[in-house]
């Protein structure tokens, strides 16, 4: 999908007249005898047509955008994936088209040094001690000679519970550090999604009543179903336990509270090893740390597993929360001018794998913020 939403960024530069030479011709190459994709570049072109559904921007609305233009496109070219591609990069990105002629710049972002997405890496370190960086990791064994570890495009697979030589105590550790992303299958086949700033702990094999494993920061799980064997999800003092199912955990260290968003099946949240409540699909707890007690309410799962495939997605939240999740992916450092300006609510969806420079526009687009950033220093000042 990233490669997919790439040529849609790049198709949107096509329309704005933006290209080189040979960009312009790789594109032209893609879209000849294509009437489809034809009909899509007419609509990109045609501002008088799209322009007033695209103003919605204005507020940075992008959710209620990226369903019009969707329907929009549904009703005159079908769904192809460039179809649902470049109605994303609409939604996210075309604004500028309208608002912004090439070689304006109404709304700067100042930029010191470029700063790059997020990407595939992290460290492991095995239960027998090994650190290891999974950016050059191909297949490789614990010291012990017990377990098997096999990454490929940013996946690693835990071979440790075939046979009977897994012997070695403790838990191995993965950490995914600011700027970075991984997911995992662990030796029972479920897989781990961790989001950037996060870590963890796991053995080698399950063994015992149930399958422990131990978070920090953020995990979206898709867990193997064993009823004899429940999957339970470690948090400071509280514990998700769970038979088969998806759910997201999102539990860094500086945040007040843990949130456990449940997708599909059933989990139950322990607080130091009490039943506190049970989750259905949709639904959402949260555990406030300092008093310790759950609460628990209806949510749109998207907007809090969407980071998993490659999307920001915010919906009615304030800029200092949004500003927290952009500084872990881009690993920047976060200074506020103004306080106010943390409390500007906003509405979006877009790809993660964005220049900063585009996210920002963004959120400048609205007239409420204003960004300088140096480095990996990231000053917001309000207007």
């Amino acid at each position: 999908m990233k490669e997919k939403l790439a040529f849609a960024k790049d198709l949107l530069r096509y329309c704005r007249q933006e290209l080189s030479p040979e960009e312009k011709e790789r594109v032209e190459q893609v879209i000849a005898g294509n009437p489809e994709l034809e009909e899509l570049v007419r609509e990109l072109m045609d501002k008088e047509s799209v322009g007033e559904e695209i103003r919605l921007m204005a507020e940075f609305d992008t959710e209620k955008a990226l369903r019009k233009v969707k329907g929009r496109m549904g009703r005159r070219i079908g769904y192809g994936w460039w179809a649902v591609a470049a109605s994303v990069v609409l939604a996210v990105g075309v604004s500028l088209f309208f608002y912004l002629k090439p070689g304006e710049d109404k709304v700067p972002v100042v930029v010191a040094e470029e700063v790059t997405a997020g990407r595939a890496r992290a460290i492991l370190q095995t239960a027998t001690g090994e650190r290891l960086d999974l950016d050059t990791l191909s297949t490789v064994e614990n010291a012990a000679g017990e377990v098997v570890f096999q990454n490929e495009s940013g996946v690693l697979t835990i071979k440790g519970d075939e046979g009977e030589k897994v012997k070695s105590e403790g838990n191995n550790r993965v950490e995914v550090p600011r700027g970075g992303t991984y997911s995992l299958v662990l030796a029972d086949g479920t897989t781990v999604y961790l989001n950037s700033g996060s870590s963890l702990e796991f053995p080698s094999r399950f063994s015992g009543a149930e399958r422990r494993v131990k978070v920090n920061g953020e995990a979206y799980f898709e867990v193997k179903r064993d009823e004899a064997h429940p999957f339970v999800v470690s948090v400071g003092k509280m514990d998700v336990k769970v038979l088969g199912t998806s759910f997201n955990v999102k539990a860094y260290g500086e945040d007040p509270g843990i949130y456990t968003t449940l997708v599909e099946g059933r989990v139950a949240i322990l607080h130091e090893g009490k039943a506190a409540c049970e989750l259905k699909p949709g639904e959402q707890s949260y555990y406030n740390k300092e008093v310790g007690n759950v609460t628990v309410r209806e949510v749109e799962t998207d907007v809090y597993t969407a980071w998993k495939d490659g999307m920001f997605y915010f919906k009615d939240m304030p800029l200092g929360e949004i500003l927290k999740t952009v500084a872990r992916w881009y690993d920047l450092e976060v200074f506020y001018v103004n306080a106010g300006v943390q409390g500007i609510q906003y509405s979006g969806k877009m790809p993660m794998y964005s220049s900063v420079e585009d996210v920002l526009r963004k959120f400048e687009i609205s007239g409420d913020a204003r960004f300088v950033l140096k480095g990996r220093t990231l000053t917001v000042y309000d207007r």
